[in-house]
C-alpha cells in the first residue's frame, strides 16, 4: 500500500490542488512536473534522467544480489503426486495446477524480467547503466508491458489490442518543503477504466526530491511506482478445465 500517512500530512499542512507553493520552490516543482509529463508520455529514459541515479544504482546493485543468490528449489510437485493428494482430481486438471506452480516458481527464481522491462536476468541487468536500468524500471509498471511480458512469461502471443489498453495519466498536485533540501510532491494517478469506488482511494502517491549539489532529483523510493499486477492469461491457454 502506498505511503498513506505522507499523504494524510500533506493534506493536512495545507496542500489543495491548485495551491500556491512557497517561495524558492520553482525548481522542485519544475522537476515533479517534468518527471510526471515523461511518464505520462512513456519517455522512460528522459524520466530517469530526473531521478537521483546514485540512490537507484544502490537498489539495482541490492537487487542484483538479491536475484542471485540461489534458490531453495525444494521438492517439486508431479501430475501423479498432486493426483494421489486428491484422488477425485481430474488429470487434466493437475497437469494445469502443476503448470501453474512451474510459473510461479520460474517468476520467483528471477525476478528481474517483472522488474526491469527487457531485461531478461540478473546478469543483464549488471550490464545496463544506472540510467538505462532506470529507464526499464519505470517501464516495468507500463500496462502494456506488463500484458505483452506476462502473455510471453506464459508462452503466448501478445494481445492483438495491445495498443489499445488505456493508460493512466497522472497529474501534480502540488509540493511542500519539509527543508531546504528535501521537497515533497502530491500527484494524482488517473486511471480511465477505474472501476473502484472513489472512497476506496489509492490514487494519491507522494514523490520526494531532494537537492543533490544543487540540483534537485526524484527519488525512486519504492513507493513511487504501482505494485506490479498479475495479468489474467487463461484465456490464452484455454483456462483452467471445467469440471465435465
Amino acid at each position: 500500500m502506498r505511503s498513506r500517512t505522507a499523504v494524510t500530512a500533506l493534506l493536512a499542512a495545507g496542500l489543495l490542488a491548485g495551491a500556491d507553493v512557497a517561495a524558492g520552490q520553482g525548481a522542485p516543482r519544475e522537476v515533479a512536473t517534468r518527471f510526471l509529463d515523461a511518464w505520462n508520455a512513456r519517455r522512460w529514459s528522459e524520466a530517469a534522467r530526473l531521478l537521483d541515479l546514485d540512490q537507484f544504482d544502490r537498489f539495482r546493485q541490492d537487487f542484483i544480489a538479491r536475484a542471485r543468490r540461489a534458490p531453495d528449489e525444494g521438492p517439486r510437485l508431479t501430475v501423479d503426486e498432486l493426483r494421489r493428494q486428491d484422488p477425485s482430481m481430474p488429470r487434466e486438471v493437475a497437469e494445469y495446477q502443476i503448470r501453474m506452480m512451474e510459473e510461479q516458481r520460474r517468476r520467483y527464481a528471477d525476478p528481474t524480467p517483472f522488474e526491469f522491462a527487457r531485461v531478461s536476468s540478473a546478469s543483464a541487468l549488471r550490464a545496463l547503466s544506472p540510467a538505462e536500468a532506470a529507464a526499464r524500471w519505470l517501464e516495468s509498471r507500463d500496462p502494456r508491458w506488463q500484458v505483452r511480458m506476462q502473455f510471453e512469461q506464459a508462452g503466448c502471443p501478445a494481445p492483438a489490442d495491445l495498443e489499445q489498453i488505456p493508460l493512466p495519466t497522472r497529474r501534480l498536485i502540488g509540493v511542500i518543503a519539509e527543508s531546504d533540501s528535501v521537497t515533497f510532491g502530491l500527484f494524482r494517478e488517473i486511471r480511465p477504466d477505474e472501476e473502484g469506488p472513489s472512497w476506496a482511494g489509492g490514487d494519491l502517491v507522494v514523490m520526494e526530491l531532494r537537492d543533490r549539489d544543487g540540483r534537485w532529483l526524484v527519488q525512486p523510493r519504492g513507493d513511487l511506482l504501482p505494485e506490479v499486477g498479475a495479468v489474467d492469461v487463461s484465456d490464452c491457454r484455454g483456462g483452467p478445465p471445467r469440471d465435465r
